[in-house]
């Protein structure tokens, strides 16, 4: 018999595809072995004999976490560990080259939130919403739970900032969740495979987070990768102005006027500087 459904969960080959409220362990059709995104977390999929012979057609996917049909990126962040601003600068420039919206969720504000407006001035015009939130007393869960109606959701973040806890809260899973190492303040990963929870009509992605970006960033132009950058970049003179130091440039017109984040802008900087010299350096060996 053939069904149609969503792979939910893979572990060493086997593929747990949802198909209604069954989940069916099925193995893949040879072909879809071989292909290094045959089969992903998201896909929805058509089986016979628990054998997937078919993946229907994706609107979007992540290859680092390889997830497909995603609705929205989560990055959830909090004051320890300590916001890396780098690692969130990455996290939207992947997601916005792959076509997928951003929001963040500011978590563990029960504690603190001393970081609240600083990634506010960074990310209000470049991510769709900014949410405080605390998965130990539920403050602000229940807007951001209305958000996430109907969506297909990742979550990804710094080790430790609570992702698998506002999952377990927002679902009622009884998930391992990280804690802080007292010396290092940083976190330790209990993520070890991506696997989507559903509940109430929201569908989370929990994962073990995104790599690095990849050195091919600058093929695909990073500076298209920073939204907050568009309303300014059509205005350049050069149209393949790179942000950096070409004249007449917009954008760096509107970061002295305050009107883009400096600070996000200097990390933009680096992260071109470090991507090309890992481009260049592929190059010679």
């Amino acid at each position: 018999m053939t069904y149609k459904g969503q792979v939910v969960s893979s572990k060493a080959g086997k593929f747990f595809v949802k198909t209604g409220e069954n989940e069916i362990i099925c193995s893949a059709k040879g072909s879809l072995k071989i292909k290094t995104d045959g089969i992903l977390i998201g896909d929805f999929v058509e089986i016979e004999d628990k054998v997937i012979y078919k993946v229907l057609e994706r609107k979007n996917k992540l290859l680092r976490p390889s997830v497909s049909n995603v609705d929205v990126v989560v990055i959830v962040t909090a004051d320890l560990p300590k916001p890396d601003y780098y690692l969130i600068d990455k996290f939207i420039s992947n997601s916005y080259l792959d076509g997928i919206p951003c929001i963040i969720a500011v978590n563990k504000t029960d504690i603190s939130n001393n970081e609240f407006d600083k990634i506010y001035d960074n990310y209000s015009s470049c991510v769709d919403k900014i949410f405080p939130v605390s998965a130990k007393t539920g403050k602000g869960t229940e807007e951001f739970l209305q958000f996430l109606k109907n969506k297909t959701c990742v979550f990804t973040g710094q080790s430790a900032v609570g992702k698998t806890s506002l999952v377990n809260f927002l679902f009622g899973e009884n998930n391992e969740t990280g804690e802080l190492s007292e010396k290092t303040l940083k976190g330790k990963q209990t993520t070890t495979c991506s696997r989507i929870f559903e509940k109430n009509g929201v569908k989370i992605v929990d994962t073990p987070g995104f790599s690095a970006l990849n050195v091919d960033i600058l093929k695909r132009k990073l500076s298209s990768s920073y939204p907050d950058f568009e309303k300014y970049s059509g205005f350049c003179r050069f149209n393949d102005c790179r942000h950096i130091n070409e004249p007449h440039c917009a954008v760096i017109k509107a970061v002295k006027e305050k009107n883009v984040n400096a600070e996000r802008y200097s990390r933009y900087l680096e992260i071109y500087k470090n991507a090309k010299e890992n481009r260049d350096y592929g190059k010679k060996n």
